[in-house]
């Protein structure tokens, strides 16, 4: 019995482990963008261009893991497959036609979206955009094939490929920045896109014909629906903080990249050890309708992120400012941008917080099979946070819009909490399970 007991805490520290070696080869990768190229127009393109193609994976792809994990997890192997690769083959064509669409029209929508660029930034963040959006179709094509993984509970596996994925793209990064220039970072990028898919094409074998029509097929796309229609809006967040911050000095849009990027990184350790082992629990005791053992296990995701969040936000404060002089005062990048680096890493504190828990308690009502309340309360959180944010950048610049994140950000998770409460309270929180 210890034996079981101890599988999964070992699983966590093994994915704990991947996913920070992960990690440490994405912040590798930003870090030696920012050191050689600087906090300058090239980097700030570079990062600007990264923000339509990973906003559109996560309203698609985000959306679509959170829908098809439920469904896998209680499907027979047949039905699994031929869910994953119609899921894949709509993947191709989605992804595929917004990339020729996004790719050819660029010159027409960049200027709007980024006004306070130059023309030479532009023309960069045109040209690196056309590139990201080629990785934007790889990556949309692994997500089922990801879901099918941590359905079946193989949850290591995925975060390796990521790890030789990210390693490959930052050995390229390392050959070639300094003599092609910032083109190699996206095309960086996009390679480990294409390795990472190669990598996790095996889950789906035996190849099985898609079956579009099948009432499990229909009612995932149903599901799917609402959750895509709102977090289209309210994930617009970091597009809004982009155009805003693009208004900034030069180098703001890279120092809040940045921020961002090391926050998102830590989320992502947690996220893969914690958060997603959860999800799957919480997806099996809505199915039997085990609601002690759902609360419980909603509850524990909960405070054990949040425990770690507040520890390493306290890291942060100290001696956050040393180690990032430490590690990030190198070539290009000086002790004015550790300062500010720092400063907006404080303002972010918030988000990190509200961002961990908001995570589980998402996953729960993803978990019974609602995607209409955290949708609705998204919308509603971003449509209040847009004049905070405003108003921040208008006062406090970037600091200001870090910090109206966290406020909007603290609102949403407290309102699902709220919600999720009362149903469990009066024993309703499972009338969504289909």
């Amino acid at each position: 019995m210890p034996t079981k007991r101890g599988a999964p805490v070992t699983r966590a520290m093994l994915l704990m482990v991947l996913t920070s070696l992960n990690t440490l080869a994405v912040f590798a990768y930003q870090w030696y963008v920012v050191t050689v190229l600087g906090a300058r127009e090239s980097s700030d393109a570079l990062f600007a261009s990264m923000v339509i193609p990973q906003l559109l994976l996560n309203v698609i792809s985000g959306s679509l893991t959170y829908v098809l994990i439920p469904t896998l997890s209680v499907a027979d192997e047949k039905t699994s497959v031929s869910l994953v690769w119609g899921y894949a083959a709509i993947s191709v064509v989605f992804f595929g036609v917004l990339a020729l669409v996004l790719g050819t029209t660029a010159s027409w929508w960049v200027p709007v979206t980024f006004p306070g660029f130059g023309v030479a930034a532009l023309d960069q963040t045109i040209t690196l955009i056309r590139v990201q959006l080629v990785g934007m179709l790889f990556l949309g094509l692994s997500v089922p094939l990801t879901a099918a993984y941590q359905a079946k509970q193989r949850f290591v596996y995925p975060v390796w490929a990521s790890v030789l994925s990210a390693l490959v793209a930052l050995a390229v990064l390392v050959a070639f920045l300094r003599e092609a220039g910032v083109i190699v970072a996206a095309w960086g990028l996009t390679l480990r896109s294409l390795i990472q898919l190669v990598l996790q094409v095996p889950v789906g074998f035996p190849l099985s014909r898609p079956d579009v029509r099948s009432a499990g097929f229909l009612l995932s796309l149903k599901k799917l629906s609402p959750l895509i229609v709102g977090s289209s809006y309210y994930k617009m967040d970091q597009l809004l903080d982009r155009f805003l911050v693009s208004m900034a000095p030069v180098g703001l849009l890279s120092l809040l990249h940045l921020a961002q990027q090391i926050y998102g990184a830590g989320n992502s350790v947690l996220t893969n050890a914690i958060a997603s082992p959860s999800f799957v629990k919480l997806s099996e005791y809505a199915a039997t309708r085990q609601i002690s053992d759902f609360r419980r296990e909603m509850h524990q995701a909960m405070i054990t992120l949040l425990g770690l969040g507040t520890l390493v936000f306290l890291l942060v404060a100290y001696p956050g400012h040393q180690l990032l002089a430490i590690v990030l005062k190198y070539g290009a990048f000086g002790q004015p941008e550790i300062d500010q680096l720092w400063t907006i890493m404080l303002a972010l504190g918030l988000v990190w917080g509200s961002g961990l828990v908001g995570q589980v308690l998402s996953l729960s009502f993803y978990a019974i099979s609602d995607t209409d309340t955290p949708t609705k309360i998204g919308v509603i959180g971003f449509t209040l946070g847009i004049p905070l944010k405003v108003a921040g950048f208008y006062y406090y610049g970037v600091v200001g819009i870090a910090i109206a994140t966290g406020l909007f950000g603290m609102g949403n998770a407290i309102a699902m909490y709220t919600i999720l409460r009362r149903r469990i309270r009066t024993r309703s929180i499972f009338n969504d399970c289909r």
